[in-house]
């Protein structure tokens, strides 16, 4: 191959490209923005706490956003099934974008963690209770499981692995959705149970929890669908 031809299939295969600019424009800017409406406008939160504090709950949206998107490019969301190295640079860039945006609101949280910002954590003797506990410890899984199938998106690795091997390990990323839902539902559940206290929107982990489901109940429909099928081939053979 000519280095010249070399060039031109990097530049087709790179992550940012005008496609992927749009996707990262609608799908964080969704995030801050309902960040953004939900606390500073229609709950009055200060300002001073959206670089950090807000902008954090942001982020953790973006991140799932991303992630579910991932696993959704190609089997719901057909947008780009008439260009398949589009699709695929589509969904590797969700994948690898949803894993950075998860480590930043993980290290963001660390600055964060304390009973002055999340009291509903903590005992009268400040130490963490059950929910805060099982919060962390799923959330850290969760980023350990997303960065399984994010190093093998490295070019080299698929040989390395094997396309089996490889194809496995980017089916944690459901694993990593499932951990990621059982995290949302150890901080917010109380909250969700209590539609009063809401305001105007639900809260933000209640609308991460539905993004982080909704590949897993795809992927359930798509199996039963899937099953379905050759019963109604044998139903049709026979009459």
């Amino acid at each position: 191959m000519s280095p010249s031809a070399s060039s031109e299939l990097a530049k087709e295969s790179r992550l940012w490209q005008p496609v992927t600019v749009r996707w990262f424009a609608v799908l964080f800017g969704a995030a801050v923005a309902y960040a953004i409406l939900r606390y500073h406008i229609l709950r009055g939160v200060e300002w001073a706490h959206f670089p950090l504090y807000i902008f954090n709950k942001a982020v953790s949206l973006a991140a799932v956003f991303f992630v579910a998107c991932s696993y959704l490019v190609g089997r719901v969301i057909r947008w780009h099934n008439d260009d398949p190295r589009i699709r695929l640079i589509v969904i590797k860039f969700c994948g690898l974008v949803g894993l950075s945006l998860a480590a930043i609101h993980g290290l963001m949280s660390l600055g964060l963690w304390s009973s002055q910002y999340y009291p509903a954590y903590f005992a009268d003797d400040g130490k963490l209770i059950l929910r805060g506990e099982l919060a962390i410890t799923l959330g850290i899984v969760a980023l350990w499981a997303l960065a399984v199938p994010g190093v093998t998106t490295l070019p080299t690795m698929a040989k390395s692995i094997g396309g089996f091997r490889w194809k496995r390990t980017q089916r944690m990323g459901y694993l990593t959705l499932a951990l990621v839902a059982a995290h949302l539902i150890a901080l917010g559940l109380p909250g969700w149970l209590n539609p009063a206290g809401w305001g105007a929107l639900p809260p933000i982990s209640l609308v991460a929890f539905v993004a982080a489901v909704f590949p897993l109940g795809a992927k359930i429909l798509r199996r039963r669908t899937d099953r379905s099928k050759p019963n109604e081939k044998t139903k049709e053979t026979k009459s």
